[in-house]
Protein backbone atom coordinates (compact mmCIF):
# COMPACT_ATOMS: atom_id res chain seq x y z
CA UNK A 1 0.00 0.00 0.00
CA UNK A 2 2.09 3.01 -1.27
CA UNK A 3 4.99 1.47 1.10
CA UNK A 4 8.40 1.47 -0.96
CA UNK A 5 11.27 -0.54 0.73
CA UNK A 6 10.02 -1.07 4.04
CA UNK A 7 12.55 -2.51 6.87
CA UNK A 8 12.11 -3.37 10.36
CA UNK A 9 12.58 0.33 11.24
CA UNK A 10 11.41 2.06 8.79
CA UNK A 11 9.74 2.60 5.55
CA UNK A 12 8.75 4.88 2.42
CA UNK A 13 5.06 6.73 1.91
CA UNK A 14 3.57 7.93 -1.61
CA UNK A 15 2.26 10.73 -0.61
CA UNK A 16 -0.29 12.93 -3.42
CA UNK A 17 -0.41 16.52 -1.67
CA UNK A 18 -3.21 19.06 -2.40
CA UNK A 19 -2.45 22.43 -0.98
CA UNK A 20 -4.08 25.41 0.34
CA UNK A 21 -6.99 22.74 1.76
CA UNK A 22 -9.89 23.92 4.28
CA UNK A 23 -8.52 21.63 6.92
CA UNK A 24 -5.04 19.20 6.56
CA UNK A 25 -6.91 15.59 6.32
CA UNK A 26 -6.38 12.24 4.72
CA UNK A 27 -8.69 12.48 0.77
CA UNK A 28 -8.23 8.75 0.17
CA UNK A 29 -6.09 5.84 0.43
CA UNK A 30 -5.15 3.76 -2.90
CA UNK A 31 -3.16 0.79 -2.38
CA UNK A 32 -2.28 0.86 -6.29
CA UNK A 33 -0.59 4.21 -6.08
CA UNK A 34 -0.67 6.29 -2.72
CA UNK A 35 -2.42 8.52 -0.28
CA UNK A 36 -3.66 11.43 -0.53
CA UNK A 37 -3.22 14.64 1.72
CA UNK A 38 -5.38 17.68 2.03
CA UNK A 39 -2.72 20.18 3.62
CA UNK A 40 -3.97 23.88 4.90
CA UNK A 41 -0.95 25.28 4.28
CA UNK A 42 0.15 27.18 1.04
CA UNK A 43 2.90 25.37 -0.90
CA UNK A 44 5.11 28.37 -0.32
CA UNK A 45 8.76 28.47 1.55
CA UNK A 46 7.89 24.91 2.65
CA UNK A 47 4.90 25.72 4.60
CA UNK A 48 3.18 22.76 2.98
CA UNK A 49 6.54 20.37 3.26
CA UNK A 50 6.73 21.00 7.26
CA UNK A 51 2.96 20.46 7.79
CA UNK A 52 3.05 16.96 5.75
CA UNK A 53 5.69 16.04 8.20
CA UNK A 54 3.86 17.54 11.10
CA UNK A 55 0.59 15.53 9.95
CA UNK A 56 2.37 11.77 8.94
CA UNK A 57 4.56 11.57 11.81
CA UNK A 58 1.50 12.72 14.39
CA UNK A 59 -0.71 10.22 12.95
CA UNK A 60 1.53 7.66 13.54
CA UNK A 61 2.26 8.07 16.71
CA UNK A 62 5.85 9.40 15.88
CA UNK A 63 7.81 12.34 16.66
CA UNK A 64 8.72 14.82 14.15
CA UNK A 65 11.87 14.13 13.71
CA UNK A 66 10.80 10.13 12.93
CA UNK A 67 9.44 11.59 9.59
CA UNK A 68 11.29 13.33 6.71
CA UNK A 69 10.69 13.86 2.82
CA UNK A 70 13.23 12.31 0.46
CA UNK A 71 11.73 13.19 -2.71
CA UNK A 72 9.48 16.27 -3.95
CA UNK A 73 10.24 18.94 -1.68
CA UNK A 74 8.70 20.75 -4.76
CA UNK A 75 5.93 19.08 -6.47
CA UNK A 76 3.04 17.69 -5.26
CA UNK A 77 3.97 13.94 -5.06
CA UNK A 78 6.11 13.22 -1.98
CA UNK A 79 7.94 10.09 -0.62
CA UNK A 80 8.01 10.43 2.85
CA UNK A 81 10.53 8.20 5.07
CA UNK A 82 9.04 7.11 8.10
CA UNK A 83 11.13 6.09 11.07
CA UNK A 84 10.50 4.50 14.19
CA UNK A 85 7.97 2.24 12.68
CA UNK A 86 6.98 -1.04 10.32
CA UNK A 87 5.15 -1.47 7.72
CA UNK A 88 2.58 -3.53 9.80
CA UNK A 89 2.16 -0.80 12.49
CA UNK A 90 1.33 1.68 9.31
CA UNK A 91 -0.94 -0.56 7.46
CA UNK A 92 -2.69 -1.17 10.62
CA UNK A 93 -3.00 2.43 11.51
CA UNK A 94 -4.73 3.41 7.77
CA UNK A 95 -6.58 0.16 7.65
CA UNK A 96 -8.30 0.93 10.63
CA UNK A 97 -11.43 3.01 9.30
CA UNK A 98 -10.50 2.84 6.05
CA UNK A 99 -7.73 5.81 6.91
CA UNK A 100 -9.82 7.21 9.57
CA UNK A 101 -6.50 7.16 12.08
CA UNK A 102 -5.23 9.48 9.45
CA UNK A 103 -7.70 12.16 9.38
CA UNK A 104 -7.53 15.41 10.42
CA UNK A 105 -4.89 15.54 13.75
Amino acid sequence: MSITKPTPSTLRLLLTIKPNARTTSVVAVDPASSITLRIHAPPRDGEANDEVVRFVAKALGLRKSDARIVRGMKTREKIVKVGGATGIEVLAETASAGGGGLIRR
